[in-house]
């Protein structure tokens, strides 16, 4: 007993300084538990460093809300404000993968009021899309011309008031056939553009940030949200779909398999863009899903391919064509062409019909101190699933040149290197070939039986840390969501992880300045790479059975968890949308016809 209280009365002659750098090391729990001990221990326990070396490291592994990802703005954070920032979320990180019991279903006295012609006998609606913004806005896009924004911030403190705060009807022939969204980080405007029979309109609206957190200090908390349409323009025709939006230049793109249009909506000008690139002819291969990477990149997934197509030149005037005139009435302005360079990565015995972008990371960097020239590296993480194969998440790294000369501005360069890495896959059905078979006659499908389930629906959040995807069971009626922490890489982080598989790299560079990092590379990565000259597109491996040896046999498995679980024995109670706030794990599904709940965590929303 003696020597108990002689180590107690070392612990407590420690300086300060040094108890500090002690706490930094124990989980909140142990903080919170060791400053009930004494009043010594309760004060150092209140220090702001403590908390702030703790924010640091959960904004290692975990996402924060968008307003505290950038470490500059903890700067005027009090310590208590930290603490609970903290608290909160490592209550979340705890949290957001237990299953789920409850939901809540928004009012449809409130939210089903349709245009009369498309009025259904039930009164239901179907669902486009659906997204969350900011952790608290829930964007639904109904194909009945119908654009509604939901508070998810309400639904905690008024659960029996509606949410909606926002509802745009959209005029226009036909229902919604496409629509595509973009929000800028910068000012937090949102951009929603949608395309019904031969009209396209663009609607903005301004949010606010969520107080599931932290609400930023000076902040003022604004509930009120006012669509604007800023244009509505024709489309050449209705077979065009919206596929990427791009508000810093006003262009929308509208894509094909083969090709696609840039539509300026200010001056309406359109750009033909021909694809310099080499087609699957006998395999169709539609746009899944697209962005732009920078004002001349972009990033195409297809149903079996990864593309990167860059602008190459100056846009050429080559016929105009102009509407009657008229103040309301949407006009044509002048049609030009240009060429676009393509690199391919294909992904052979895959049907893509899904997938989710997280936000890209743009970093600056010189490849050898002694040069001159500046290197741009982009950076992001895709989750997709093929309905039968399961689900895959990628990263995708793209080299870019430096700017070119001023004299020659409007020429770009193809990107110096593109590699994509298997991270992570939920296997379900694999080719016969790579399956273990027992001598009986081979699937007319050519896949094997797997997990004998389908993927129907999956959401990756901007920062690419956390992913949810919605499965069921053939021949059953259970439908599963799971949550799964996603395997992350930094974007300062050039080296492969151990365990990721290359798909292929498009490469080959020859500059002086580059060949240190290659050199570095090869070393690190123990990855077979494949070569090439810049604009030429290649397979992502030495042959497509590599490939389905590389999806087939992925290097870690995704390790979702059930948090939520529903029998439909209708077919109309499908869960056939998902999307998900990444920072608090509030998940919001939409059905088949039309109905949206909104998942809550077990510790609340």
């Amino acid at each position: 007993m003696r020597a108990l209280s002689q180590q107690t009365c070392a612990l407590l002659d420690v300086p300060d300084e040094v108890l500090l750098d002690v706490l930094q090391y124990l989980q909140i729990c142990d903080v919170l538990v060791l400053r009930k001990t004494c009043k010594r221990l309760y004060t150092l326990t209140q220090d702001r460093h403590v908390w702030l070396v703790m924010l640091h490291g959960q904004r290692n592994c975990a996402p924060l809300p968008p307003h505290l990802q950038d470490p500059s703005s903890w700067t005027h954070l009090s310590s208590d404000e930290l603490e609970v920032v903290v608290r909160r979320l490592d209550e979340i990180h705890r949290t957001w993968l237990i299953q789920r019991s409850t939901y809540f279903l928004p009012s449809h006295d409130e939210s089903c009021v349709l245009d009369p012609s498309f009025n259904n006998d039930d009164g239901a609606r179907t669902i486009y899309s659906i997204e969350v913004f900011l952790d608290r806005w829930l964007l639904c896009v109904y194909h009945e011309k119908l654009v509604e924004l939901w508070d998810l911030d309400r639904a905690v403190r008024y659960p029996h008031r509606p949410m909606l705060c926002g509802r745009q009807h959209v005029r226009g022939a036909g229902s919604f056939t496409s629509a595509i969204t973009h929000l800028n980080p910068l000012d937090d405007v949102l951009t929603i553009a949608v395309s019904c029979h031969e009209l396209c309109h663009v609607i903005q609206v301004q949010l606010h940030p969520s107080l599931a957190v932290h609400l930023p200090k000076g902040e003022e908390y604004i509930e009120d949200v006012e669509f604007r349409t800023i244009a509505v323009i024709p489309f050449a025709s209705p077979i065009f779909s919206l596929r990427a939006v791009d508000p810093a230049q006003c262009l929308l793109l509208l894509g094909l398999p083969t090709s696609f249009h840039l539509l300026n909506w200010v001056t309406r000008e359109r750009t033909v863009v021909h694809m310099l690139s080499e087609e699957e002819e006998e395999l169709w291969n539609g746009v899944v899903g697209a962005m732009f990477l920078t004002q001349r990149h972009i990033l195409v997934l297809k149903a079996h391919s990864l593309e990167i197509c860059t602008l190459l030149d100056k846009p050429q005037i080559y016929v105009v064509q102009h509407s009657e005139d008229g103040e309301d009435e949407p006009r044509e302005g002048p049609t030009t062409q240009m060429a676009a360079a393509v690199h391919s990565h294909f992904f052979p015995s895959t049907t893509f019909r899904g997938v989710s972008f997280s936000r890209p990371i743009m970093r600056e960097w010189q490849p050898l101190p002694a040069s001159s020239s500046e290197l741009t590296t982009v950076t992001l993480s895709f989750l997709a699933y093929d309905v039968l194969r399961g689900l895959f998440q990628c990263s995708v790294s793209v080299i870019l040149p430096p700017p070119p000369n001023p004299a020659n501005a409007h020429i770009m360069l193809p990107p110096l290197d593109v590699q994509v890495y298997l991270v992570a896959a939920h296997n379900m059905a694999v080719p016969v070939a790579q399956a273990e078979t027992d001598g009986g006659p081979t699937p007319r499908s050519g896949f094997s039986h797997g997990a004998r389930g389908f993927v129907s629906a999956c959401a990756l959040g901007p920062m690419g840390r956390r992913g949810v995807w919605v499965e069921r069971r053939r021949g059953a009626v259970r439908r599963v969501v799971y949550g799964f922490d996603a395997h992350w890489r930094s974007a300062d982080d050039e080296d492969v992880e151990d365990g990721d598989v290359e798909f292929g790299r498009e490469g080959g560079l020859s500059e002086a300045e580059f060949a240190e990092r290659k050199q570095e590379r090869a070393k690190t990565s123990r990855r077979k790479n494949r070569g090439f000259q810049p604009g030429t597109p290649i397979s992502a491996a030495n042959s497509e059975q590599d490939v389905d040896s590389m999806l087939a046999r992925a290097p870690r498995a995704i390790e979702g968890k059930e948090v939520y679980e529903v029998n439909s024995y209708d077919l109309r109670d499908d869960i056939t949308h998902v999307a998900f706030s990444e920072t608090t794990g509030v998940i919001a599904l939409g059905t088949r016809k039309g109905d949206i709940r909104v998942l809550g965590r077990a510790g609340g929303i």
